[in-house]
């Protein structure tokens, strides 16, 4: 299947962004958006949304996600299988790999051999009856070599609706809640590492983010951890931002990404290529970390404004958008190159 590119120019990054994003792609034709026949990528074998995924040299791997109706949750509707994806392959087509637990609403890493998925919730219910969801405490790791899996400490409290990113040798996960079936759902408002490297890894408490949010895109970034956008405990999606300083054990404020409404923030979707920290928004906005003026740049627009979808990068200058859904299409299949020059 051909798939769209969208070529992004980064000579945005010594201009200033005035006005809204449409008045800068106006401004500025060298965004150049266009068909290229060259590009052939399988689609995903079924749609998914809040799924994780990750990269290890020239395969992409997904795990878990949501494959039914939007807001009806049951068991058979959650993904279990862990697929993957060869780009050095003649032909790249998804294929399963292995299976684990149900889940969505997880966070995915990759370190060395291994893709390593942490927490999620599971739908214990069957079509027809009443919606039983619970957060999970699993941190599973599986060897892309040996083709199997072993457990890793388990979270320190269930939690889903979060993301997870690694820094060096060492997982952060951040945002969520706790949905325990009838049970009152807790919004979590800590947040946890654990360092892989160490002799016997443990979950180790870092300092309390500055909000409360779940659908959060979480990524690593200059020894920085991003945490983007998402739904506020109180007061509905946000285009909020704010990083992580490790070394300094410290939060600081990123600025809000851009966008018309606040929605726009809301399961977006990011990954560092090149130095470089890219999102993609709800709107369907690509938008570039600024660091030096600490503000967000947009940089162009993609073919299908997604959420709940996930960024890999494919090579050096070139990102896929995974999976997802846009609230007047639904879910997809398809998959999206975003060229980057």
């Amino acid at each position: 299947m051909i798939k769209h590119k969208f070529l992004l120019s980064l000579a945005l990054s010594s201009l200033s962004l005035l006005g809204t994003s449409s008045q800068l792609y106006a401004h500025f034709p060298h965004i150049i958006h266009t068909d290229d026949a060259n590009v052939t990528l399988a689609p995903l074998p079924f749609p998914i949304t809040s799924f994780g995924a990750a990269t290890i040299g020239t395969k992409l791997y997904v795990y878990g996600g949501h494959t039914g109706d939007a807001h009806a949750y049951v068991n058979d509707d959650q993904n279990n299988k862990l697929l993957v994806l060869d780009l050095a392959s003649d032909k790249p087509e998804w294929t399963e790999l292995a299976t684990n637990e149900r889940l969505q609403g997880l966070g995915m890493v990759a370190y060395k051999n291994e893709v390593i998925i942490v927490g999620g919730f599971t739908a214990l219910n069957k079509k027809g009856e009443k919606q039983n969801l619970k957060s999970q405490t699993y941190v599973r790791a599986f060897d892309v070599e040996k083709k199997s899996w072993r457990d890793l400490p388990a979270l320190p409290e269930p939690r889903s609706s979060h993301d997870a990113a690694i820094i060096g040798s060492t997982i952060y996960v951040v945002g969520g809640w706790n949905m325990q079936g009838d049970g009152e759902t807790e919004w979590h408002t800590t947040a946890w590492s654990l360092d892989l490297s160490a002799e016997n890894p443990e979950w180790k408490k870092i300092a309390d983010p500055p909000f409360t949010r779940r659908a959060v895109a979480t990524v690593a970034h200059d020894n920085l951890l991003f945490v983007i956008g998402g739904m506020n405990e109180n007061g509905g999606p946000t285009k909020d931002a704010e990083y992580y300083d490790p070394k300094s054990n410290t939060w600081h404020d990123a600025s809000a990404i851009l966008g018309e409404k606040a929605m726009a923030g809301f399961g977006a979707a990011g990954w560092s290529i090149n130095d470089t920290l890219f999102i993609t928004s709800h709107e369907g906005d690509v938008e570039r970390w600024d660091a030096a003026n600490k503000t967000w740049v947009a940089v162009g627009k993609t073919k299908d404004a997604r959420f709940f979808n996930r960024l890999l990068p494919i090579s050096s200058k070139q990102l896929l958008s995974i999976g997802g859904a846009n609230m007047e299409v639904g879910k997809y299949t398809e998959v999206e190159v975003i060229d980057i020059k």
